[in-house]
């Protein structure tokens, strides 16, 4: 029972911390501290409240954000200028801005390195200016060369890959996360400014008079030099050379995949099949007897063909006529660009085989192999 009674006893010791407070109190005083420091709490509580409010603000405004540049993103698609003198300005942008990323971040990377680990303001500031910048110019690219790969696109499966490849960069252009998260890995940021800028000289380069396949070609290789050079630039510093190395490997596989018959997947904007008609006849450089079917075999087919093109372009195309998949002649045609209703072109097919019955089809190719549309005819079934 003693031992019960002494245990209050130690708990109020808390009794005797108080009056010790009070003689601390006392002694602060003494020294010169001002007592009224204890209420400094109340004081930051009160200027913790406007640095909360900031936060929120921050955070609704980077919430609103991406959808804001989303709805910017494709007001400018749908309202984008595609003349001929903006296509030129774009192309030269293109590349000019993609090399001047490259740079804005190899500055960035290096400043950093001097530093003490720490990211300087500028830095950040640079930075982020860099990715705000090529987003912009991948958005500007890929929805400037969209229409004209869509326009000369046909059904053809190849045509259908490239076309769901391209609209899904265009998507993920719009979209601020998804561009941040793409541009923000060293391997994989140059993936969307090289695919705005092969895209872009695809559709723009035979509007200055050069043909369809050079502008392929300088495309691609456009584009392997400038993948390496934005990978380096953006890979930590002990790496530049292996991942631009690494770059560049990934970069050559397009100009080996063209030389190999690739092209064949690409859309030849900005060409674009206006119509295709097989008969027997012609009058004023068109057939007069379109039909896709005769009940006798005639003695030739004639392909009738109108091909839309910018101003400034001189190509040759191709009509190449086969039967029963099997390719039986290909005839080069000289083509003209600048007529609204199309350049009309037209070969004749005399090359019969013993038995001529079956479906023949014209198909309308660049030099390259790339498919801009076809027409077929069935002979006596």
């Amino acid at each position: 029972m003693s031992d019960d009674r002494q245990q209050p006893v130690a708990e109020g010791d808390d009794a005797d911390d108080d009056g010790d407070d009070g003689d601390d109190r006392t002694e602060r005083v003494d020294a010169g501290v001002d007592p009224t420091d204890a209420g400094d709490d109340g004081d930051d509580a009160t200027e913790s409240a406007p640095a909360g409010l900031g936060a929120r603000i921050t955070h609704r405004i980077k919430r609103i954000i991406p959808v804001a540049s989303l709805a910017v993103g494709i007001a400018g698609a749908v309202m984008m200028d595609r003349g001929p003198e903006r296509a030129v300005i774009v192309a030269w942008a293109t590349i000019g801005a993609w090399l001047a990323l490259a740079a804005t971040q190899w500055l960035g990377r290096a400043r950093e390195e001097d530093g003490d680990g720490a990211r300087p303001l500028h830095v950040r500031a640079l930075r982020y200016s860099s990715l705000m910048a090529t987003q912009s110019l991948v958005q500007l690219s890929l929805f400037f060369a969209l229409p004209f790969f869509l326009r000369a696109m046909s059904l053809d499966p190849a045509h259908l890959i490239f076309m769901v490849a391209l609209c899904t960069l265009c998507a993920v252009s719009l979209w601020d996360p998804w561009s941040e998260a793409l541009l923000g890995r060293p391997l994989l940021s140059a993936v969307m400014p090289a695919a705005g800028t092969f895209v872009v000289l695809v559709a723009v380069l035979p509007g200055v008079g050069l043909s369809t396949s050079v502008s392929l070609w300088l495309a691609a290789l456009a584009t392997v030099a400038g993948v390496p050079l934005v990978a380096a630039a953006t890979a930590p510093p002990r790496q530049r050379r292996l991942f631009a190395g690494a770059a560049l490997g990934v970069a050559m596989l397009l100009p080996l995949s063209l030389y190999l018959g690739a092209a064949r997947f690409i859309p030849p904007a900005p060409l674009r099949l206006v119509k295709a008609e097989i008969g027997t006849q012609v009058k004023n450089k068109w057939v007069t007897d379109p039909t896709d079917h005769f009940e006798t075999p005639p003695a030739l087919l004639v392909c009738a063909t109108a091909i839309g093109s910018p101003l400034g372009l001189h190509d040759e195309m191709f009509h190449v006529w086969s039967h029963g998949g099997k390719e039986l002649a290909r005839i080069g045609l000289d083509i003209v660009g600048g007529r609204d209703a199309g350049y009309r072109t037209r070969s004749r097919f005399r090359g019969f085989k013993r038995d001529p019955t079956g479906t023949y089809t014209c198909r309308v190719e660049t030099r390259t192999g790339q498919l801009l549309g076809a027409t077929s005819v069935t002979l006596g079934q």
